[in-house]
Protein backbone atom coordinates (compact mmCIF):
# COMPACT_ATOMS: atom_id res chain seq x y z
CA UNK A 1 0.00 0.00 0.00
CA UNK A 2 1.18 3.54 -0.41
CA UNK A 3 1.36 6.25 2.21
CA UNK A 4 -2.30 7.48 2.48
CA UNK A 5 -1.56 11.42 2.96
CA UNK A 6 0.78 13.85 3.76
CA UNK A 7 0.47 16.39 5.98
CA UNK A 8 1.32 20.18 5.80
CA UNK A 9 4.25 21.37 8.11
CA UNK A 10 2.40 21.77 11.12
CA UNK A 11 3.24 24.78 13.77
CA UNK A 12 2.08 22.66 16.60
CA UNK A 13 4.41 20.17 16.36
CA UNK A 14 5.58 21.08 19.70
CA UNK A 15 2.42 19.44 21.28
CA UNK A 16 3.49 16.09 19.33
CA UNK A 17 6.90 16.08 20.60
CA UNK A 18 7.25 18.09 23.55
CA UNK A 19 6.66 15.31 25.98
CA UNK A 20 9.69 13.77 28.21
CA UNK A 21 8.86 11.14 27.21
CA UNK A 22 9.38 11.25 23.28
CA UNK A 23 12.21 13.45 23.38
CA UNK A 24 14.46 10.97 26.21
CA UNK A 25 13.96 7.94 24.11
CA UNK A 26 15.07 8.56 20.22
CA UNK A 27 16.70 11.20 18.20
CA UNK A 28 16.04 13.96 20.35
CA UNK A 29 17.01 12.91 23.98
CA UNK A 30 18.75 15.78 25.90
CA UNK A 31 17.89 18.61 22.92
CA UNK A 32 16.40 21.76 24.62
CA UNK A 33 13.23 21.82 22.57
CA UNK A 34 13.13 25.67 22.04
CA UNK A 35 16.42 25.71 20.23
CA UNK A 36 15.51 23.48 17.44
CA UNK A 37 11.54 24.03 17.33
CA UNK A 38 12.12 25.87 14.25
CA UNK A 39 13.68 23.08 12.33
CA UNK A 40 11.27 20.61 13.39
CA UNK A 41 8.52 22.67 11.99
CA UNK A 42 9.51 22.79 8.93
CA UNK A 43 9.33 19.24 8.48
CA UNK A 44 6.39 17.31 7.22
CA UNK A 45 4.30 15.19 8.95
CA UNK A 46 3.09 11.88 6.88
CA UNK A 47 0.07 10.03 8.20
CA UNK A 48 -0.01 6.33 7.54
CA UNK A 49 -3.00 3.60 7.85
CA UNK A 50 -2.65 0.45 9.24
CA UNK A 51 -0.01 -2.11 6.78
CA UNK A 52 0.99 1.15 4.65
CA UNK A 53 4.42 0.30 3.47
CA UNK A 54 6.72 3.22 4.37
CA UNK A 55 9.97 1.70 3.19
CA UNK A 56 11.07 -0.85 1.26
CA UNK A 57 13.87 -2.77 0.62
CA UNK A 58 16.21 -1.36 -2.40
CA UNK A 59 14.51 2.04 -2.06
CA UNK A 60 16.90 4.81 -2.15
CA UNK A 61 16.04 7.42 1.01
CA UNK A 62 17.28 10.24 2.21
CA UNK A 63 15.05 10.66 5.15
CA UNK A 64 14.66 9.76 9.08
CA UNK A 65 11.43 8.99 9.98
CA UNK A 66 10.34 10.19 13.91
CA UNK A 67 7.78 8.06 15.35
CA UNK A 68 5.23 10.64 17.13
CA UNK A 69 1.95 8.10 17.34
CA UNK A 70 1.22 4.10 16.35
CA UNK A 71 3.39 1.52 15.48
CA UNK A 72 5.78 0.20 13.19
CA UNK A 73 7.49 -2.62 12.33
CA UNK A 74 10.37 -3.86 10.89
CA UNK A 75 10.84 -6.71 8.13
CA UNK A 76 14.33 -7.94 6.73
CA UNK A 77 12.77 -9.54 3.35
CA UNK A 78 9.37 -10.77 3.62
CA UNK A 79 6.31 -8.37 4.77
CA UNK A 80 4.48 -12.16 5.73
CA UNK A 81 7.53 -12.96 8.34
CA UNK A 82 7.96 -11.98 11.79
CA UNK A 83 8.66 -8.32 12.51
CA UNK A 84 12.43 -8.68 14.12
CA UNK A 85 11.77 -5.58 15.99
CA UNK A 86 8.45 -2.96 16.57
CA UNK A 87 9.48 0.34 17.37
CA UNK A 88 7.52 2.73 19.31
CA UNK A 89 6.22 6.71 19.63
CA UNK A 90 9.61 8.47 19.66
CA UNK A 91 11.76 5.80 18.12
CA UNK A 92 12.77 6.35 14.32
CA UNK A 93 13.38 4.70 10.96
CA UNK A 94 15.59 5.32 7.65
CA UNK A 95 18.69 6.73 9.81
CA UNK A 96 21.02 3.96 8.05
CA UNK A 97 20.31 4.95 4.47
CA UNK A 98 20.70 8.69 5.69
CA UNK A 99 24.73 7.93 7.27
CA UNK A 100 25.62 5.48 4.48
CA UNK A 101 23.67 6.86 1.23
CA UNK A 102 22.99 3.26 0.82
CA UNK A 103 18.98 2.11 -0.39
CA UNK A 104 17.16 1.03 2.31
CA UNK A 105 17.32 -2.94 3.73
CA UNK A 106 14.27 -3.82 5.25
CA UNK A 107 10.86 -2.94 5.17
CA UNK A 108 9.12 -0.37 7.94
CA UNK A 109 5.63 -1.25 7.91
CA UNK A 110 2.43 0.78 10.14
CA UNK A 111 1.02 -1.87 12.46
CA UNK A 112 -1.84 0.53 13.24
CA UNK A 113 -2.79 3.86 12.46
CA UNK A 114 0.58 6.09 12.63
CA UNK A 115 2.11 9.63 12.02
CA UNK A 116 5.52 10.66 11.28
CA UNK A 117 7.45 13.44 11.06
CA UNK A 118 9.59 13.62 7.92
CA UNK A 119 13.05 15.19 8.49
CA UNK A 120 14.95 15.35 5.26
CA UNK A 121 18.88 15.66 5.38
CA UNK A 122 19.54 19.30 5.70
CA UNK A 123 17.08 19.19 8.83
CA UNK A 124 19.32 16.44 10.08
CA UNK A 125 22.48 18.10 9.75
CA UNK A 126 21.10 21.71 10.90
CA UNK A 127 19.91 19.53 14.05
CA UNK A 128 23.69 18.23 14.54
CA UNK A 129 25.31 21.60 13.88
CA UNK A 130 22.81 23.42 16.57
CA UNK A 131 23.03 20.42 19.17
CA UNK A 132 25.73 17.82 18.81
CA UNK A 133 24.26 15.58 21.17
CA UNK A 134 21.48 14.88 18.00
CA UNK A 135 24.64 13.28 16.58
CA UNK A 136 25.51 11.18 19.76
CA UNK A 137 21.64 9.81 19.62
CA UNK A 138 22.41 8.70 16.12
CA UNK A 139 25.40 7.26 17.02
CA UNK A 140 23.59 5.00 19.99
CA UNK A 141 20.58 4.52 17.45
CA UNK A 142 23.13 2.60 14.65
CA UNK A 143 24.91 0.84 17.40
CA UNK A 144 21.12 -0.85 18.95
CA UNK A 145 20.71 -1.53 14.94
CA UNK A 146 24.34 -3.54 14.66
CA UNK A 147 23.11 -5.47 18.33
CA UNK A 148 20.19 -6.65 16.67
CA UNK A 149 22.04 -7.52 13.28
CA UNK A 150 24.21 -9.44 15.61
CA UNK A 151 21.72 -11.50 16.71
CA UNK A 152 20.56 -11.88 13.31
CA UNK A 153 23.57 -13.01 11.99
CA UNK A 154 23.78 -15.48 14.98
CA UNK A 155 20.71 -17.62 13.92
CA UNK A 156 21.55 -17.41 10.23
CA UNK A 157 24.20 -19.74 10.85
CA UNK A 158 21.71 -22.27 12.00
CA UNK A 159 20.51 -22.23 8.05
CA UNK A 160 20.97 -25.27 7.78
CA UNK A 161 18.89 -26.52 10.26
CA UNK A 162 14.93 -27.17 9.61
CA UNK A 163 12.79 -24.17 9.82
CA UNK A 164 10.89 -25.94 12.41
CA UNK A 165 13.94 -25.90 14.36
CA UNK A 166 15.08 -22.85 13.69
CA UNK A 167 11.98 -20.86 15.00
CA UNK A 168 12.02 -23.27 18.68
CA UNK A 169 16.03 -21.73 18.20
CA UNK A 170 15.78 -18.58 17.38
CA UNK A 171 14.01 -17.03 20.31
CA UNK A 172 17.06 -18.43 22.60
CA UNK A 173 19.28 -16.77 20.51
CA UNK A 174 17.33 -14.06 20.82
CA UNK A 175 17.39 -13.86 24.78
CA UNK A 176 21.04 -15.04 24.69
CA UNK A 177 22.14 -11.82 22.91
CA UNK A 178 19.19 -9.82 25.15
CA UNK A 179 21.45 -11.38 28.46
CA UNK A 180 25.14 -10.13 27.02
CA UNK A 181 24.02 -6.39 26.23
CA UNK A 182 22.27 -6.41 29.94
CA UNK A 183 25.26 -7.38 31.63
CA UNK A 184 27.31 -4.79 29.27
CA UNK A 185 24.88 -2.33 30.95
CA UNK A 186 25.15 -3.95 34.06
CA UNK A 187 29.04 -3.75 34.31
CA UNK A 188 29.05 -0.57 32.71
CA UNK A 189 26.99 1.42 35.52
CA UNK A 190 28.25 -0.27 38.16
CA UNK A 191 31.54 1.32 37.11
CA UNK A 192 29.69 4.68 36.98
CA UNK A 193 28.41 4.25 40.54
CA UNK A 194 31.75 3.05 42.01
CA UNK A 195 33.31 6.42 40.32
CA UNK A 196 30.61 8.48 41.39
CA UNK A 197 31.04 7.06 44.78
CA UNK A 198 34.81 7.36 45.00
CA UNK A 199 34.42 10.74 43.86
CA UNK A 200 32.00 11.76 46.79
CA UNK A 201 34.78 10.32 49.07
CA UNK A 202 37.22 12.06 47.87
CA UNK A 203 35.40 15.60 47.71
CA UNK A 204 34.96 15.13 51.80
CA UNK A 205 38.89 14.10 52.12
CA UNK A 206 39.76 17.25 50.05
CA UNK A 207 38.00 19.61 52.06
CA UNK A 208 39.29 17.98 55.35
CA UNK A 209 42.97 18.22 53.57
CA UNK A 210 41.80 21.83 52.95
CA UNK A 211 42.18 20.94 49.12
CA UNK A 212 39.97 22.27 46.37
CA UNK A 213 37.11 20.57 44.86
CA UNK A 214 37.32 18.92 42.02
CA UNK A 215 34.19 19.98 40.73
CA UNK A 216 34.47 19.35 36.82
CA UNK A 217 34.80 15.66 37.85
CA UNK A 218 31.76 15.69 39.56
CA UNK A 219 29.56 17.17 36.68
CA UNK A 220 30.91 14.27 34.19
CA UNK A 221 30.00 12.09 36.41
CA UNK A 222 26.33 13.65 36.62
CA UNK A 223 26.51 14.18 32.82
CA UNK A 224 27.25 10.46 32.20
CA UNK A 225 24.58 9.85 34.62
CA UNK A 226 22.04 11.58 32.86
CA UNK A 227 22.32 9.84 30.09
CA UNK A 228 22.43 6.48 31.46
CA UNK A 229 18.97 6.91 33.34
CA UNK A 230 17.50 8.10 29.88
CA UNK A 231 18.67 4.99 28.31
CA UNK A 232 18.08 2.43 30.94
CA UNK A 233 17.40 1.58 34.84
CA UNK A 234 20.11 0.22 35.75
CA UNK A 235 21.42 2.80 37.73
CA UNK A 236 18.15 3.41 38.97
CA UNK A 237 17.82 -0.05 40.66
CA UNK A 238 21.27 0.33 42.02
CA UNK A 239 20.53 3.24 44.28
CA UNK A 240 17.07 1.56 45.29
CA UNK A 241 18.83 -2.01 46.09
CA UNK A 242 17.45 -2.28 49.69
CA UNK A 243 20.75 -4.42 50.85
CA UNK A 244 22.77 -1.98 51.23
CA UNK A 245 24.66 -0.41 54.66
CA UNK A 246 24.50 3.26 55.26
CA UNK A 247 27.24 5.31 53.82
CA UNK A 248 27.37 8.53 53.27
CA UNK A 249 29.01 8.30 49.80
CA UNK A 250 26.64 5.48 48.60
CA UNK A 251 23.62 8.05 50.49
CA UNK A 252 25.11 10.57 48.02
CA UNK A 253 25.54 8.87 44.72
CA UNK A 254 21.55 7.58 45.35
CA UNK A 255 20.32 11.21 46.00
CA UNK A 256 21.79 12.54 43.05
CA UNK A 257 20.26 9.35 40.72
CA UNK A 258 16.84 9.47 42.40
CA UNK A 259 16.85 13.44 41.98
CA UNK A 260 17.94 13.09 38.01
CA UNK A 261 14.93 10.76 37.83
CA UNK A 262 12.79 13.04 39.01
CA UNK A 263 13.85 16.14 37.14
CA UNK A 264 13.70 14.51 34.10
CA UNK A 265 9.67 13.72 35.29
CA UNK A 266 9.79 17.38 36.29
CA UNK A 267 10.93 18.15 32.27
CA UNK A 268 13.95 19.50 33.46
CA UNK A 269 16.08 20.44 30.63
CA UNK A 270 19.66 18.62 30.01
CA UNK A 271 21.75 21.19 31.95
CA UNK A 272 19.23 21.27 34.84
CA UNK A 273 19.65 17.78 35.38
CA UNK A 274 23.11 18.00 35.37
CA UNK A 275 23.24 20.73 38.02
CA UNK A 276 20.16 18.10 40.32
CA UNK A 277 22.66 15.13 39.68
CA UNK A 278 25.89 17.70 40.64
CA UNK A 279 24.14 18.63 43.87
CA UNK A 280 22.96 15.46 44.71
CA UNK A 281 26.67 13.88 44.44
CA UNK A 282 27.98 17.16 47.19
CA UNK A 283 24.54 17.74 49.04
CA UNK A 284 26.20 16.04 52.49
CA UNK A 285 29.92 17.55 51.86
CA UNK A 286 29.54 19.29 55.00
CA UNK A 287 29.85 16.51 57.08
CA UNK A 288 33.63 16.91 56.40
CA UNK A 289 33.14 19.92 59.51
CA UNK A 290 31.83 17.53 61.66
CA UNK A 291 32.96 14.83 64.17
CA UNK A 292 34.03 10.89 63.18
CA UNK A 293 31.28 10.28 66.29
CA UNK A 294 28.58 12.13 63.99
CA UNK A 295 28.53 10.60 60.84
CA UNK A 296 26.97 7.11 61.60
CA UNK A 297 23.29 7.55 61.65
CA UNK A 298 21.36 6.70 64.74
CA UNK A 299 18.01 8.52 64.53
CA UNK A 300 18.53 11.16 66.61
CA UNK A 301 18.96 14.96 64.22
CA UNK A 302 21.16 16.66 66.94
CA UNK A 303 21.74 20.52 66.75
CA UNK A 304 25.15 19.94 65.56
CA UNK A 305 24.68 17.23 62.73
CA UNK A 306 21.77 19.89 61.82
CA UNK A 307 24.94 22.06 60.79
CA UNK A 308 25.78 19.94 57.61
CA UNK A 309 23.98 22.27 54.85
CA UNK A 310 25.30 25.43 56.85
CA UNK A 311 28.67 23.77 56.26
CA UNK A 312 27.92 22.54 52.91
CA UNK A 313 26.82 25.92 51.64
CA UNK A 314 30.00 28.05 52.86
CA UNK A 315 32.47 25.29 51.67
CA UNK A 316 30.52 25.36 48.46
CA UNK A 317 29.88 29.41 48.71
CA UNK A 318 33.61 29.56 47.58
CA UNK A 319 33.33 28.50 44.26
CA UNK A 320 32.96 30.93 41.42
CA UNK A 321 31.21 30.62 38.17
CA UNK A 322 30.03 28.38 36.54
CA UNK A 323 29.51 26.70 40.04
CA UNK A 324 28.18 29.46 42.30
CA UNK A 325 24.53 27.98 42.37
CA UNK A 326 25.42 25.10 44.11
CA UNK A 327 25.85 26.29 47.69
CA UNK A 328 22.14 27.76 47.67
CA UNK A 329 20.89 24.38 47.07
CA UNK A 330 23.11 21.89 49.33
CA UNK A 331 22.13 25.02 51.65
CA UNK A 332 18.41 24.64 51.09
CA UNK A 333 17.75 20.89 50.62
CA UNK A 334 16.55 20.22 54.64
CA UNK A 335 14.17 23.23 54.26
CA UNK A 336 10.24 22.09 54.17
CA UNK A 337 7.46 23.66 51.96
CA UNK A 338 5.76 24.59 55.38
CA UNK A 339 8.39 26.29 56.84
CA UNK A 340 9.07 22.56 59.25
CA UNK A 341 12.50 22.61 57.80
CA UNK A 342 16.47 23.80 58.62
CA UNK A 343 18.48 25.89 59.06
CA UNK A 344 16.42 28.96 58.42
CA UNK A 345 13.06 27.73 58.54
CA UNK A 346 12.00 28.87 54.69
CA UNK A 347 9.05 27.95 52.90
CA UNK A 348 7.49 28.15 49.43
CA UNK A 349 8.58 29.93 47.08
CA UNK A 350 11.82 30.82 49.29
CA UNK A 351 13.23 27.31 48.72
CA UNK A 352 15.04 26.70 45.24
CA UNK A 353 13.40 24.31 43.21
CA UNK A 354 16.40 22.24 43.20
CA UNK A 355 16.84 21.76 46.69
CA UNK A 356 13.00 20.46 46.35
CA UNK A 357 13.96 17.68 44.24
CA UNK A 358 17.13 17.00 46.66
CA UNK A 359 14.98 16.91 49.12
CA UNK A 360 12.67 14.97 49.02
CA UNK A 361 14.62 12.32 46.93
CA UNK A 362 16.94 12.53 50.21
CA UNK A 363 13.85 11.21 52.23
CA UNK A 364 12.83 8.62 50.11
CA UNK A 365 16.86 7.29 49.95
CA UNK A 366 16.71 7.05 53.59
CA UNK A 367 12.93 5.60 54.00
CA UNK A 368 13.58 2.95 51.03
CA UNK A 369 16.84 1.43 53.33
CA UNK A 370 17.74 0.14 56.46
CA UNK A 371 18.81 2.37 58.70
CA UNK A 372 20.69 1.53 62.57
CA UNK A 373 17.38 2.59 64.37
CA UNK A 374 14.51 1.04 62.06
CA UNK A 375 13.88 -1.24 58.47
CA UNK A 376 13.23 0.23 54.97
CA UNK A 377 9.47 1.48 54.66
CA UNK A 378 7.90 0.47 51.57
CA UNK A 379 6.68 2.58 48.93
CA UNK A 380 2.90 2.76 50.47
CA UNK A 381 4.21 3.79 53.95
CA UNK A 382 6.88 6.28 52.60
CA UNK A 383 3.52 7.69 50.61
CA UNK A 384 1.30 7.52 53.91
CA UNK A 385 4.27 9.37 55.86
CA UNK A 386 4.55 12.36 52.76
CA UNK A 387 0.95 13.28 52.45
CA UNK A 388 -0.04 13.25 55.94
CA UNK A 389 -1.34 16.67 57.19
CA UNK A 390 1.09 16.98 59.58
CA UNK A 391 4.10 16.15 57.94
CA UNK A 392 3.35 17.97 54.63
CA UNK A 393 7.19 18.88 54.05
CA UNK A 394 6.50 18.73 50.08
CA UNK A 395 4.37 20.60 47.50
CA UNK A 396 1.88 18.42 45.68
CA UNK A 397 3.59 19.21 42.61
CA UNK A 398 6.81 17.40 43.54
CA UNK A 399 5.03 14.57 45.60
CA UNK A 400 2.66 13.68 42.14
CA UNK A 401 5.59 14.13 39.60
CA UNK A 402 7.55 11.65 42.46
CA UNK A 403 4.80 9.04 42.59
CA UNK A 404 4.98 9.21 38.74
CA UNK A 405 8.86 8.82 39.19
CA UNK A 406 9.03 6.08 41.33
CA UNK A 407 4.97 4.63 41.45
CA UNK A 408 3.31 3.07 44.74
CA UNK A 409 5.83 -0.33 43.91
CA UNK A 410 9.21 1.75 43.51
CA UNK A 411 12.50 0.01 41.87
CA UNK A 412 13.38 -3.08 43.98
CA UNK A 413 10.29 -3.09 45.79
CA UNK A 414 9.50 -6.45 47.29
CA UNK A 415 5.77 -7.47 46.75
CA UNK A 416 3.03 -10.44 47.37
CA UNK A 417 1.05 -11.26 44.05
CA UNK A 418 -2.44 -12.77 44.49
CA UNK A 419 -0.81 -16.63 43.40
CA UNK A 420 1.38 -16.27 46.73
CA UNK A 421 4.75 -15.91 44.21
CA UNK A 422 6.80 -13.17 45.65
CA UNK A 423 8.26 -10.82 43.30
CA UNK A 424 10.27 -7.86 42.82
CA UNK A 425 10.03 -4.57 40.83
CA UNK A 426 12.61 -4.03 37.91
CA UNK A 427 10.58 -1.16 35.76
CA UNK A 428 8.05 0.96 37.34
CA UNK A 429 4.90 1.67 34.92
CA UNK A 430 4.01 5.41 34.94
CA UNK A 431 0.65 4.69 33.24
CA UNK A 432 -0.67 2.31 35.92
CA UNK A 433 1.05 2.36 39.31
CA UNK A 434 -0.60 -0.88 39.98
CA UNK A 435 0.99 -2.84 37.28
CA UNK A 436 4.99 -2.93 37.15
CA UNK A 437 7.44 -4.93 35.46
CA UNK A 438 8.28 -8.02 38.21
CA UNK A 439 10.71 -10.52 37.91
CA UNK A 440 9.72 -13.33 40.66
CA UNK A 441 11.75 -14.64 42.54
CA UNK A 442 9.75 -17.20 44.82
CA UNK A 443 7.53 -19.71 43.99
CA UNK A 444 4.11 -19.77 46.22
CA UNK A 445 5.51 -22.29 48.82
CA UNK A 446 8.22 -20.14 49.32
CA UNK A 447 11.15 -21.74 47.13
CA UNK A 448 13.64 -19.53 45.45
CA UNK A 449 12.83 -20.41 41.51
CA UNK A 450 16.50 -21.38 39.75
CA UNK A 451 15.57 -18.94 36.96
CA UNK A 452 13.68 -15.66 38.17
CA UNK A 453 11.01 -15.19 35.37
CA UNK A 454 10.10 -11.42 34.21
CA UNK A 455 6.69 -10.46 34.09
CA UNK A 456 4.82 -7.35 33.11
CA UNK A 457 1.90 -7.10 35.05
CA UNK A 458 0.45 -4.57 32.79
CA UNK A 459 -0.08 -7.79 30.17
CA UNK A 460 -1.13 -9.79 32.65
CA UNK A 461 -5.23 -10.08 33.19
CA UNK A 462 -4.61 -12.37 36.00
CA UNK A 463 -2.22 -11.92 38.37
CA UNK A 464 -1.87 -8.32 40.46
CA UNK A 465 -0.02 -7.37 43.34
CA UNK A 466 -1.87 -7.72 46.69
CA UNK A 467 0.58 -6.05 48.88
CA UNK A 468 4.32 -4.43 49.19
CA UNK A 469 6.43 -6.36 51.63
CA UNK A 470 9.88 -5.41 53.17
CA UNK A 471 12.99 -7.60 52.17
CA UNK A 472 13.14 -8.82 55.69
CA UNK A 473 9.88 -10.98 55.07
CA UNK A 474 11.50 -13.05 51.79
CA UNK A 475 11.74 -16.55 53.18
CA UNK A 476 14.70 -17.25 55.45
CA UNK A 477 14.89 -13.65 56.44
CA UNK A 478 14.13 -12.04 60.29
CA UNK A 479 11.16 -9.54 60.45
CA UNK A 480 11.62 -6.72 62.37
CA UNK A 481 9.75 -3.13 61.59
CA UNK A 482 9.34 0.02 63.20
CA UNK A 483 8.13 3.70 62.19
CA UNK A 484 9.35 5.99 60.85
CA UNK A 485 11.31 8.74 63.30
CA UNK A 486 9.70 11.71 63.84
CA UNK A 487 11.58 14.86 62.51
CA UNK A 488 13.18 12.81 59.40
CA UNK A 489 10.52 14.70 56.95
Amino acid sequence: MAISKRLPPMSKVKELLGTHEQLSTSLLRGVEFEYVVDVLEECPIEKLKKDDILISPGQPRRFIYLLLSGRLSVHLNKLMTDPIVILEPGEVAGEMSVVDHQPASAYVVAREDCRVLVMNEKAIWALVDRYPIVARNLLFILSQHVRRGNVLIEASLLEKVSEQELEKFQPEEVNRAKGRVQAEVATEMLNLYKSATSYVLDSISRIQEEKSLNVRRGEQLARSMVDSIVDSSALLMLATDRVQEFRVSTHSVNVAILSIRLAQTLNYNLEHQVRVGLAGLLHEIGVAWLPERLLHATGQVSSEVRQRPVYGAKILGHLKPPFDWIAQIVGQIYERENGSGFPLGLEGQEICQEAKILGIMDVLEACIHDRPYRNALTGYQLLEELTRDDTKGFSDRIVKALLKSFSLYPYNEYVLLNTKELARVVEVNPANSFRPLVQILYDSNGVALEEPRETDLAQSSVLYITQAISYHELPGQSVTRSSLPKGLL
